[in-house]
């Protein structure tokens, strides 16, 4: 069992996604809720929030977390990655 959040690389961007739970999109494939991540500063404004330190401890630039949820096949992602996430409160 998963503890949800966590991350995983979404092997369509080759990007971090932060994975929130679990998705019934269709039988027998089962998916993942995720927000995708990113390294840009302008995007704060279009919905993205601003992680600092990053999760990533190899990167020390701050990781930006998309607000909107997406949802996409288990198969679509690598195992879990080991950061840590803080959600805010």
């Amino acid at each position: 069992m998963s503890i949800f959040p966590h991350f995983r690389i979404y092997k369509k961007s080759k990007h971090p996604a932060l994975i929130e739970g679990y998705a019934k999109i269709e039988t027998p494939k089962d998916g993942f809720i995720y927000r995708k991540t990113s390294h840009s500063k302008g995007l704060t404004k279009r919905g993205y929030e601003k992680v600092s330190p990053n999760p990533n401890p190899k990167d020390p630039k701050p990781m930006y977390i998309e607000k909107r949820k997406r949802v996409d096949f288990k198969d679509k992602f690598t195992t879990i990655l080991p950061w840590k996430y803080k959600q805010k409160k």
